[in-house]
């Protein structure tokens, strides 16, 4: 949030080069060039987590769950994708290679252009889904129940080529 404020409001696909791409030395450039917003980043965060922790014991109390909801894919703007760009389908201008989708159907001629970057499954094996295990660690602080949306991805997605504009030329691709 914070190297969004400072190049006002862009994604991180419009950042300098070194900070888009995680230069170790544009990083630490940018930690200590805003330290005081990244705290006040982290001070928010930390309200929130004691408000949820609250929240937590009083509906505990009341016996009651709670059931997070995760999508199954992450947006290309997002930190997840930022952070870990080699666990994405991401080409050499870290632009994704193909999205996400569903074919078409009988609701739908065209499909549906989700448009989020797919992951790199076979990198994430190599590492046993390490970025998966700690995306549902931090779910299961969070929550009593978790249901991933559209998990039928974990089998088969349906990957569209990232220039298309609408989902039909997409293909069938087997899942991890």
């Amino acid at each position: 949030m914070t190297f969004r404020r400072e190049s006002e409001d862009l994604p991180w696909s419009g950042w300098d080069e070194p900070l888009r791409r995680r230069d170790p030395a544009a990083l630490e450039a940018a930690r200590a060039r805003l330290s005081d917003e990244i705290e006040f980043q982290c001070f928010l965060q930390l309200l929130f987590q004691t408000q949820w922790d609250r929240l937590r014991v009083y509906l505990d109390e009341l016996n009651l769950k709670v059931i997070g909801d995760l999508p199954i894919y992450v947006p290309y703007d997002s930190a997840d994708v930022w952070a870990n760009q080699e666990l994405f389908l991401l080409d050499r201008d870290l632009r994704p290679e193909a999205v996400s989708g569903v074919p078409p159907d009988y609701f739908s001629a065209e499909g549906q252009l989700w448009g989020s970057p797919l992951y790199d499954w076979d990198k994430m094996k190599r590492d046993n889904f390490a970025w998966w295990k700690q995306r549902m660690a931090a779910q299961a602080k969070w929550f009593d129940a978790v249901r991933i949306d559209h998990f039928r991805a974990l089998a088969s997605f349906w990957r569209v080529p990232a220039n298309e504009t609408t989902a039909k030329n997409g293909e069938w691709v087997k899942g991890p």
